[in-house]
């Protein structure tokens, strides 16, 4: 499971409703709305994620 960097929620890579990458890190999404937001600033989520450990390797 990985953490939707959004909204924090838990999200299967399998069933996930979207995905990004962005300086060589998958970020997967629960919801088009969730990935909408990450592409249109995926500075603001992807530091928030790293800050809190979420983020994915």
């Amino acid at each position: 499971m990985h953490k939707d960097p959004v909204c924090g929620m838990d999200v299967d890579p399998k069933t996930a409703a979207g995905m990004s990458e962005y300086k060589g890190q998958t970020y997967y999404f629960c919801s088009p709305g969730c990935k909408k937001s990450f592409d249109a600033d995926p500075e603001k989520y992807a530091a928030a994620s790293h800050e809190h450990g979420d983020y994915n390797q």
